[in-house]
């Protein structure tokens, strides 16, 4: 495949994916892997959506767990063309599909309570500057900071997206989690599983794990703390594993 200036391919996890990216524009990062592994698959699922997929890697990630149907749902046009691209690299066209538009107008292409699972790795940082500056705002900058949709608005269209009993899960910072547990409950997603991910043993947790179910009963439970990090600052095991093989849920 022929790639376009500042472009280069890497290996996804040790199988045979990989990913098209741009220093310039955000790319994979441990949240996608930590949050594709996280959310609970069965054999039932069938249908997945990623909302903000970015170059496509929670959809990549999601191929090696499932069979289910995956579509990925992405508001700036070279991070959608990457996905495009990445999913055609790995031909995986028969389960992935990449649509570039807004998140808000998901009724343009999926239809109330229709996906058995919504997982997003979305914007951690509230935007806090005014509406003069958002033309002149870079593509990382887009991607960190909540400037196309908030938190809330996110977890309302994931709500109205989610078959009854269907599982949202999102990878966020531990600092807006009761923020997040107050939407969660706002739109009619019951908080079901959380984890808080420490890059050190004695360090102050970094990213949250959250999973909830639409219409769920309530009940909540708090896994041990996972670790990224061993104190010489090389990945844990658990993390080398994760890279190593993912959590199987295909037939």
């Amino acid at each position: 495949m022929k790639l376009n200036k500042n472009e280069v391919i890497n290996n996804l996890l040790n199988k045979n994916l990989k990913i098209i990216q741009r220093p310039d524009y955000f790319n994979f990062s441990l949240d996608s892997l930590l949050i594709s592994n996280f959310v609970s698959l069965t054999r039932g699922t069938k249908k997945i959506l990623d909302l903000g997929t970015g170059n496509g890697a929670i959809p990549l990630f999601l191929s090696q767990r499932t069979n289910a149907k995956i579509s990925g749902i992405e508001i700036q046009e070279i991070s959608a063309d990457l996905a495009k691209r990445n999913v055609e690299l790995n031909n995986l066209q028969e389960q992935i599909n990449i649509i570039h538009d807004d998140m808000k107008n998901w009724k343009e292409h999926f239809d109330f309570g229709s996906q058995d699972i919504v997982i997003t790795n979305p914007p951690f940082f509230k935007f806090h500057g005014n509406e003069n500056q958002l033309n002149n705002l870079d593509q990382l900058t887009l991607a960190r900071h909540e400037i196309t949709i908030d938190l809330e608005q996110l977890i309302e269209v994931s709500s109205k997206l989610l078959k009854d009993k269907g599982y949202f899960a999102m990878v966020h910072r531990p600092d807006r989690f009761l923020e997040i547990i107050d939407a969660m409950r706002k739109y009619g997603i019951t908080p079901k599983k959380v984890q808080f991910c420490h890059s050190k043993v004695d360090k102050p947790a970094k990213i949250l794990l959250i999973e909830g179910i639409r219409n769920g009963k309530n009940s909540l439970t708090i896994l041990p703390p996972f670790i990224s990090h061993d104190s010489d600052g090389k990945y844990s095991k658990k993390v080398l594993d994760l890279f190593q093989d993912l959590e199987v849920e295909k037939d």
